[in-house]
């Protein structure tokens, strides 16, 4: 993987020196959205209101022998105590060859098919509602990375073959001329993704991250990787989802035997679509944790039912979600209700 980054790193100066680029557009792309949220579990009852902004910049151009480049930076407001400062952060800067498309990514180009499986008519809520706990294999979109991919129309059965690479554990979103300590635990993060649409309806995907031990990690570790991989089939109104995934986190050799030695995930989903502007979904999913001890913690498992209606850029969705044994603890439980208004731009 480090040739990878070697080629990357060549191609991206041998850019900069033998080819030129008329000025480029500059576009501004987002959502506007509103949520009225409802939780009940063992601890509490809470109802909240929500108003959530995210600005996406755009910017391509074209060079002088065909080649194209996309950058794209996204601002999102913290979650902070005086309202949420402004944050440039996911940003990417990708250039498009006749041999691939290359890119620098700063939490960005990520990489995993572990939740590829969704056919959700609003969001896969164990990725976007409430905090669960459950383990999914790490991206490599965690990380600042250099990504490749093979054009689109070069192998058959539309096969495209991409890879990542991320020299440490660095999350820092720095400036083009800024250097940071890089991280001491993490280092040479590669990951590798394949998918294909073999016939009209079928999606395949499949991914997989090792991640290199840090200079300072103990040895005998267990060093962390995790596979993924999503089967999506969709036939007139009807979408279908299915997808496996393992997470093996890195593990100290001194690590007591109440540490989670792998993860197992199994997750379902399938899509209903109506007309053009009604749709509606279930989702399940099942998380299983196992300890070095060998025991299986209480299996983590989420239900989603979910309905969207869209009217021109204005989206309209609500989703009930059943969350049970969160963050893999016996009865605890909780049900979340979402409404939501999504004003796309």
């Amino acid at each position: 993987m480090k040739n990878i980054q070697k080629i990357v790193i060549t191609l991206l100066v041998s850019f900069g020196l033998m080819t030129s680029a008329s000025a480029g557009t500059l576009e501004v792309t987002g959502t506007a959205k509103a949520t009225y949220n409802t939780l009940g579990n063992i601890d509490s009852q809470g109802r909240t209101l929500g108003l959530t902004n995210e600005l996406n910049f755009g910017a391509s151009g074209e060079l002088d022998n065909g080649f194209t480049w996309v950058y794209s930076m996204e601002l999102d407001p913290a979650n902070t105590a005086d309202g949420g400062a402004a944050l440039n952060d996911d940003s990417s800067l990708k250039v498009t060859t006749g041999y691939g498309t290359i890119g620098v990514c700063i939490s960005e180009c990520g990489l995993s098919a572990a939740l590829n499986f969704s056919q959700d008519a609003y969001s896969l809520m164990s990725d976007t509602g409430y905090a669960e706990g459950k383990t999914e294999p790490k991206n490599i979109s965690s990380y600042s990375n250099f990504s490749y991919a093979t054009p689109a129309d070069l192998l058959p059965f539309g096969v495209v073959v991409k890879a990542g690479y991320a020299p440490n554990g660095s999350t820092t979103t720095n400036s083009g001329n800024a250097s940071v300590a890089t991280s001491t635990t993490v280092k040479d993060v590669e990951m590798y993704r394949i998918e294909a649409e073999p016939i009209d309806g079928l999606d395949i995907s499949a991914s997989y991250l090792e991640t290199g031990l840090g200079s300072n990690s103990k040895a005998n570790e267990q060093q962390e990787v995790g596979y993924a991989a999503a089967i999506k089939y969709s036939v007139g109104n009807v979408s279908l989802g299915f997808g496996k995934s393992v997470a093996e986190p890195a593990v100290l050799d001194d690590a007591a035997e109440t540490t989670a030695r792998m993860y197992e995930n199994t997750n379902y989903s399938i899509g209903y679509a109506f007309n053009d502007a009604l749709s509606l979904s279930y989702t399940a999913e099942e998380s299983k944790k196992n300890n070095l001890s060998g025991s299986v913690a209480n299996d983590l498992e989420v239900a989603s039912y979910q309905a969207a209606y869209t009217m021109g850029g204005m989206t309209l969705a609500i989703a009930r979600t059943d969350y049970d044994n969160v963050a893999y603890v016996n009865n605890d439980d909780a049900t979340e209700t979402v409404f939501a208004v999504t004003m796309a731009f």
